[in-house]
C-alpha cells in the first residue's frame, strides 16, 4: 500500500461534515475595504524561481476544480478530506530532494491537488487572456496511469434519425472519447447506417496509432457524417468484433486490453446471439454503450449490452454532459490493474511543452514559454478489504520532470568532441535529442511531441550504401524493444547554424533505461573515443589555495557544462556561467549538493596548469 492509499483509508469525513480546505481560485480575494472576502483564505505565497517564478506556498497544497467540478459533490468532497493527508508527504518529498518539480494528485472525482500551492490564475497574464482549467483527467499522465494500453473501436451511429442535437452530442461523445487516448493506443472510428465503413477511408480494415495526427484526421472527418437511412447495428458490431480479433490474433496494436464503444440513440434489442458467437462466456471486448438524446426508450437494451459485456452504460443527453460521461469507461479499463496487480506501474508521459501551467491546460499550438518536460505519474487504488472484493480508482499521482534535468545525467564532456546523446520512448518518438526543434516562428509545432528517431537522424544515402536506411530502422526497433547493442552508420550534420552540411560516419550505442520506456542512445564520431586524457588535481582546502586561480575575469568555463548543482542555490540567478562555479566552489563544505568530483578537479588541474603559464607569460613581457 503506498502513501496515497494510506491517506485515503485514514480518514473519511462523516456525512454532513463541513470541509474547509485551499481553494485555489479563492486564495487572498481582497475587497475595497482590505478585507478578506467571503468564502476567501488567505495564504502567504511568496516567488520561486523554481517553481517557473510563481507565488507559491511550499508548506501546503492548493486544489483545482475544472469549472464542471462542484465541490458540493460529496465524492468530491470526500476526496478533498482525506487527501489533504498527502501534503506531509509532499513537503518530505522536496526536502529530501529540492529538485523536484510540481507534485500532484489527480482525483477521479475531477480535482487536482497540486504542491506547492498557488493561486489560480497563477499571474495577470494567465487572467488577462482567459486561460481556463481543463480536465486533467484527459492528459496523459492520468490516462496512461490510470489504464492500460488499449485498442478501441468506436461505433457512431448515422441513421436517419441521429439528426440535429442528437448529431451534435454523438460527435462530442466520440471527441471526448479520442481525447483520452494516447501513443499506446490504436484505434478506428466506424460509422454505420445501413452500412458500416471507416471514418477515415484511407484508414480502412486497420487500427491505427492514436497520436495528434492520426485523432485530428479522425476529427476533421466527423463533420462529414450524414444521417441516412436505417442503422444495421448487426453489420457494425460483427465489423468491430472482427478487427478486434484480427488484431489480437496477429501479434498487431496494443495487444493488452480491447473496448468496442458504441453510440447511438438506441438499438431495438440486445443482439446477446452476436455477443454470444464473438464475446462471450470469457468477454475479451469490453463494450460501452452511449444512449444519445432525451429519448431513454431503449435505455435497457444498451444497458444489457454494457453490463453482459464487462462495459458501462451511460446516456447522454447534452454535449455539455459529453465529457464527463465518456470519462467513466476509465474507472472500468482500470478494474484489472486494482484487482489483479499488487505493484503500482510507473508511467511515463511522452515530451511536453511545460511552463506557468504544467498539466493544467493545453499547451499545443501556443508559445513555449516554459521548458520541455516529461511526467511520471502512477494510479492510487482503493484496496480495502471488503467481504466482497471491489474495484475502485482513487486517482493518480504524479511529478513532472524537466528534460534538462534528465540530459544533465550524460555530461557531454564524457561524450567528446561532436558526441551527442539522445532518449527515445516506446513508440521511436524523441524525449530529447540535439536537433529535436519544437518551434517554428517561436511557435510549437502540432507534432512536437511525436517527432521520430528517423526524422532526426539523417543517414547519407548520396552516392554510398541504401542499407544505412535499413541500419537506422534495426537501431530504432531495438531501442523500442530495449535491447542492448551498438551499430555504425553514416549520417548527414549540419553546422554554422544550419548554413552547411556534412557526412560523418558515427558509432552507436544503446541501452533500456531500467524502469522506464525509454532507451538511451550514445552517438560517437568514428575514431573518437579511443583515448582519455586525464589530469585532475585533488581539492584539499587546507592544503591547496585553489581560491587563487579562480580570481579576477581572465577565464572561462564551458557554459553547458554542469559541473556542480546545490540546493541551497536553486534560488539563485547567477551572471555568467563563471561566477556559478565560483560560487559552487565556495559551497563546497555543504552537505547538500550534487557534484561532478571529477569535473570540479579537472577544472581545478587546467586552472593550476594554466595559472603557471600566465605567470611564465608576465615574467617574459617584464623582461
Amino acid at each position: 500500500m503506498d502513501s496515497a492509499e494510506q491517506a485515503a483509508l485514514s480518514h473519511k469525513p462523516e456525512s454532513g461534515t463541513s470541509v474547509k480546505y485551499y481553494n485555489a481560485r479563492r486564495l487572498n480575494e481582497f475587497g475595497a475595504d482590505g478585507r478578506l472576502q467571503d468564502g476567501s483564505k488567505e495564504m502567504n505565497l511568496v516567488q520561486n524561481r523554481h517553481f517557473d517564478q510563481l507565488a507559491v506556498n511550499t508548506s501546503l497544497s492548493s486544489v483545482l476544480l475544472p469549472p464542471d467540478v462542484r465541490d458540493s459533490d460529496s465524492e468530491v468532497l470526500n476526496a478533498i478530506k482525506w487527501s489533504e493527508h498527502l501534503d506531509p508527504l509532499y513537503v518530505n518529498n522536496y526536502e529530501m530532494d529540492p529538485s523536484l518539480s510540481w507534485q500532484y494528485f489527480g482525483s477521479s472525482t475531477g480535482f487536482l491537488r497540486r504542491y506547492p500551492a498557488i493561486k489560480w490564475p497563477p499571474d495577470e497574464n494567465s487572467a488577462r487572456s482567459g486561460q481556463e482549467l481543463h480536465d486533467f483527467r484527459t492528459s496523459s499522465w492520468y490516462i496512461d496511469a490510470a489504464t492500460s494500453p488499449k485498442d478501441v473501436v468506436i461505433l457512431l451511429d448515422s441513421s436517419g434519425s441521429m439528426t440535429g442535437e442528437r448529431r451534435e452530442i454523438a460527435k462530442s461523445v466520440v471527441n471526448a472519447i479520442l481525447d483520452t487516448l494516447g501513443n499506446n493506443d490504436f484505434v478506428n472510428v466506424y460509422r454505420f447506417s445501413d452500412d458500416t465503413e471507416e471514418l477515415v477511408p484511407c484508414f480502412k480494415d486497420m487500427l491505427v496509432q492514436a497520436n495528434m495526427e492520426n485523432v485530428r484526421e479522425f476529427k476533421n472527418y466527423l463533420d462529414s457524417t450524414r444521417a441516412e437511412n436505417i442503422a444495421n447495428f448487426s453489420s457494425a458490431l460483427i465489423k468491430g468484433f472482427e478487427i478486434l480479433q484480427k488484431y489480437n490474433r496477429s501479434g498487431l496494436g496494443c495487444q493488452c486490453n480491447q473496448a468496442i464503444m458504441l453510440i447511438t440513440d438506441g438499438p431495438p434489442y440486445d443482439y446477446h446471439d452476436i455477443f454470444k458467437q464473438y464475446n462471450l462466456p470469457h468477454t475479451p471486448v469490453r463494450v460501452f454503450t452511449y444512449l444519445i438524446g432525451r429519448d431513454a426508450s431503449n435505455a435497457e437494451e444498451m444497458r444489457n449490452i454494457a453490463c453482459s459485456n464487462k462495459g458501462y452504460y451511460v446516456r447522454v443527453s447534452s454535449t455539455s454532459e459529453a465529457r464527463e460521461n465518456v470519462l467513466n469507461y476509465i474507472s472500468v479499463m482500470a478494474r484489472p490493474m486494482v484487482m489483479y496487480q499488487n505493484d503500482h506501474p510507473i508511467t511515463w508521459t511522452p515530451v511536453y511543452a511545460g511552463g506557468k501551467a504544467n498539466n493544467l491546460q493545453s499547451n499545443v499550438g501556443e508559445n513555449l514559454d516554459g521548458q520541455l518536460m516529461t511526467s511520471v505519474s502512477t494510479p492510487v487504488f482503493d484496496r480495502r478489504n471488503y467481504s466482497v472484493r471491489t474495484a475502485n480508482l482513487l486517482g493518480v499521482v504524479g511529478t513532472d520532470v524537466p528534460i534538462q534535468q534528465i540530459q544533465k545525467l550524460v555530461q557531454p564532456y564524457k561524450l567528446g568532441v561532436n558526441g551527442y546523446s539522445f532518449i527515445i520512448n516506446n513508440n521511436g518518438h524523441i524525449l530529447y535529442h540535439p536537433d529535436l526543434r519544437p518551434l517554428f516562428q517561436e511557435t510549437l509545432k502540432p507534432n512536437y511531441n511525436s517527432v521520430d528517431l528517423t526524422e532526426v537522424e539523417l543517414v547519407d544515402t548520396d552516392g554510398g550504401p541504401r542499407e544505412n536506411n535499413t541500419l537506422l530502422l534495426d537501431l530504432r526497433h531495438d531501442m523500442i524493444d530495449q535491447k542492448e547493442g551498438e551499430t555504425e552508420l553514416s549520417v548527414k550534420i549540419h553546422y554554422d547554424d544550419m548554413k552547411r552540411v556534412t557526412t560523418r560516419r558515427y558509432k552507436y550505442f544503446y541501452n533500456a533505461i531500467e524502469g522506464t520506456p525509454f532507451s538511451l542512445g550514445l552517438a560517437i564520431p568514428e575514431g573518437y573515443g579511443m583515448y582519455e586524457v586525464l589530469g585532475e588535481q585533488e581539492i584539499k582546502h587546507s592544503h591547496v589555495n585553489v581560491t587563487e586561480y579562480f580570481k579576477g575575469n581572465n577565464w572561462k568555463v564551458h557554459p553547458d557544462w554542469v559541473y556542480c548543482e546545490y540546493n541551497s542555490m536553486s534560488e539563485h540567478r547567477f551572471k555568467s556561467p563563471e561566477e556559478q562555479v565560483w560560487s559552487q566552489y565556495e559551497e563546497m563544505d555543504k552537505d547538500s549538493y550534487f557534484c561532478d568530483k571529477s569535473l570540479m578537479q579537472s577544472l581545478v588541474f587546467d586552472a593550476l596548469v594554466t595559472e603557471g603559464l600566465e605567470r611564465l607569460s608576465t615574467l617574459k613581457e617584464d623582461k
